[in-house]
């Protein structure tokens, strides 16, 4: 069990003296806080919380606004090598960040903050202008004054636009009051000029209406000419575009000026904030504050020591509800560490759940290096990888090791199969001449998997190491499940359902190797003049183990652990008929589920040596194509060798993570893991651009 065994911690205080423990727990970083129903606020912890909310969103809407991501991206670590590097923030008190971001963020955003407003002012202006210029456009040639028209005391007077279809229409309906008809640039539109009696203006509005068409108005401001007010939009436009052109100008470079600062900036506000917010409601009493919280056991010496100047205690936990709801905090080496990300995918363990992580960095690079096996193209991926751990933050910097061991595994599973970059290593000046000297002790290692040519013999050989890795990984997830259940205390589903899974597997997997030891002569396997070998099996039973004996014991084993997993299937429905379970489904699910599930799953392991054929093959084809199109002499050969690579890398490294990635979550983690426990918090969450230094009094 590689998962830090934790202590429940303690601190009573006078509520007023909350913000200083705020910042002692800050300092000690590894406090998961446990959240109480208590009401009670703490005016002084609020105030400093309001001031950190305050900060946070004027700098995150200026980030926003100038669209600066939070992470250097991939590709801008690939092409331009970006790193931002840490800022070291020297505090004693958590108040000290709230107030160092209120006297140093407005002179970062400040400038910022005003061309944000500038710009989204103009372009504000654009889209009115526009939609005015739009409307104008249609009416643009009319050079009539409408500042006039409207409703006077004899007369009603107004423009309208029409469709050109409906002006007949119009003029029958108003037959008798004066209509004036101009045409427009639009065939689809025409102007109306209509001039009825004041006692009429009811009427004309109310069938021009029916026709969705109202009065023809120029905004407030503008020329109430169409032709004038068109010109004027227009010279307006064309200086709010300049305008607008400027000052996306101006955003750019302060963009690029200001982008550490802004995102050190925006990082700290955000942790002042986060972290007054975890703490912002400790439990206790109106004048005294409790705050409880899960620590890790090996830091309860470190605990005590920050938290001292007040009543500070730490005790096992016993209570079973807290047991229950207790975080999962990884404590692996760093190695293993790596590969946690895989495991967080399938989520947290439980408590008493057995972390797989260890499991996963021991199978990872196996599998990824055997279905990738290339030592040049190994290398490449290698060197991609601890470029974005170097380089990258966060959980790019965590996958860039996952890539980089993955590359490495690839470049050493490349020297067994003695292939780079599809040619032969043998073949390869530099390392021919290392091979026949110094290295020429390890030189039987090159090639010692080759699939190179691609026979049937190396076909056969890689399947059989395949098949091999699968077992190890389906047995290890069988006893797991075992072990499981022994700790949970299911020992009768453990002794009628696991273990016999357990011999059942093992069983078809022997079966299995007898057939390939027999020649696939599977009806006679068990007549005695099938004397040979036994794949794998015989190597570890000794030379006594042969095919038809082995076969015999084998189909015992098989039929042995089946009827044990049909009576305790039968058992089990007799004892919860709830679960809707019947003798007839028991037997079925066993005679036809469990058996072909065992032998499906060893199968899919095959994909293994799969892939490292059709890598094999694709190298294969654009070696043969880059040796016809005229070699290191020939442009287009070159190209084809360089894009081929770089094209089986890209596609053939994807395809090998996820089928890395199907093996464990879908063939091992179902066998045994649950997961879903809730990950450890810790009060300060990852930083990326800052580091906290706490000056000790």
């Amino acid at each position: 069990m590689v998962v830090a065994e934790l202590k429940l911690g303690s601190i009573i205080l006078p509520r007023t003296e909350s913000p200083q423990a705020v910042s002692r727990l800050a300092e000690f970083e590894w406090f998961h806080k446990i959240e109480t129903e208590n009401d009670l606020v703490t005016p002084e912890i609020d105030d400093l919380l309001l001031r950190a909310q305050k900060m946070y969103q004027s700098v995150d809407d200026v980030v926003k606004g100038l669209q600066i991501p939070l992470q250097v991206g991939i590709l801008e670590i690939l092409f331009k090598g970006t790193v931002i590097k840490k800022n070291q923030y020297e505090l004693d008190e958590i108040e000290t960040i709230v107030s160092d971001l209120e006297k140093k963020g407005p002179s970062i955003i400040e400038n910022a903050a005003k061309l944000l407003d500038d710009h989204a002012a103009t372009q504000r202006s654009i889209e009115e202008y526009s939609t005015i210029k739009e409307t104008l456009g249609i009416v643009k040639k009319l050079n009539i004054d409408l500042g006039g028209f409207g409703l006077m005391k004899y007369f009603y007077t107004n423009l309208f636009v029409i469709n050109s279809t409906e002006y007949d229409e119009i003029s029958r309906t108003l037959e008798g009051i004066v209509i004036y008809k101009y045409e427009l640039e639009s065939k689809d539109k025409v102007a109306i000029l209509v001039i009825s009696d004041a006692v009429d203006s009811d009427k004309v509005l109310k069938v021009l209406r029916t026709f969705n068409a109202n009065p023809f108005v120029i905004p407030q401001g503008l020329p109430q000419t169409p032709s004038q007010a068109y010109s004027l939009i227009e010279s307006k436009l064309a200086d709010l575009t300049k305008t607008e052109k400027s000052l996306s100008g101006e955003i750019a470079k302060i963009k690029k000026s200001i982008r550490r600062d802004i995102l050190s900036l925006h990082e700290s506000a955000f942790i002042a904030k986060e972290v007054l917010e975890t703490l912002r409601k400790p439990g206790g009493t109106k004048r005294f504050a409790v705050i409880q919280g899960y620590i890790p056991k090996r830091m309860e010496s470190k605990f005590k020591e920050v938290t001292k100047q007040w009543m500070s205690v730490t005790e096992d936990i016993t209570d079973q509800k807290m047991l229950q709801s207790a975080p999962t905090l990884f404590d692996n080496k760093r190695w293993v560490r790596t590969f946690e990300v895989i495991t967080q995918s399938q989520g947290i363990p439980k408590r008493g759940e057995a972390d797989p992580t260890p499991m996963i960095s021991l199978m990872w690079p196996i599998f990824y290096g055997i279905m990738f096996a290339d030592l040049g193209h190994g290398l490449l991926l290698m060197g991609l990888g601890l470029l974005f751990k170097v380089k990258g933050q966060g959980n790019l910097a965590r996958w860039g090791m996952l890539i980089a061991i993955s590359g490495a595994s690839a470049a050493v599973a490349g020297v067994g199969s003695g292939e780079a970059f599809g040619f032969h290593m043998i073949h390869i000046e530099p390392i021919e001449s290392l091979l026949e000297g110094p290295l020429k002790p390890v030189s039987w290692l090159v090639g010692v998997i080759s699939v190179g040519e691609l026979t049937f013999e190396q076909v056969i050989t890689i399947l059989k190491v395949s098949i091999f890795l699968g077992v190890i990984h389906l047995v290890w997830a069988f006893i797991l499940r075992i072990k499981r259940l022994a700790k949970e205390g299911h020992k009768t589903m453990m002794i009628t359902e696991a273990i016999p899974n357990l011999t059942l597997y093992g069983g078809i997997v022997v079966i299995m190797m007898c057939a390939i030891g027999s020649s696939y002569d599977v009806m006679n396997m068990y007549s005695r003049a099938h004397d040979e070998v036994v794949p794998w099996v015989t190597i570890f039973l000794g030379d006594w183990a042969r095919v038809w004996i082995i076969t015999r014991i084998a189909g015992i084993i098989v039929i042995g652990s089946m009827a044990t997993m049909m009576v305790g299937g039968i058992l089990h429905a007799k004892h919860h008929p709830e679960d809707g379970g019947s003798a007839a489904n028991v037997v079925m699910e066993v005679f036809l589920g469990k058996t072909v599930e065992c032998l499906a799953h060893t199968i899919s392991y095959a994909r293994i040596g799969i892939m490292l054929l059709v890598h094999a093959a694709l190298l294969l084809t654009v070696n043969n194509a880059y040796q016809s199109l005229g070699g290191a002499s020939s442009p287009a050969a070159m190209a084809m060798i360089i894009g081929g690579n770089l094209g089986i890398m890209m596609i053939e490294g994807l395809i090998v993570y996820i089928q890395s990635l199907r093996l464990h979550l879908y063939e091992f983690f179902t066998k045994w893991y649950d997961g879903g426990a809730q990950p450890f918090r810790q009060v300060v969450p990852e930083m990326l651009y800052n580091q906290l230094i706490w000056k000790r009094k």
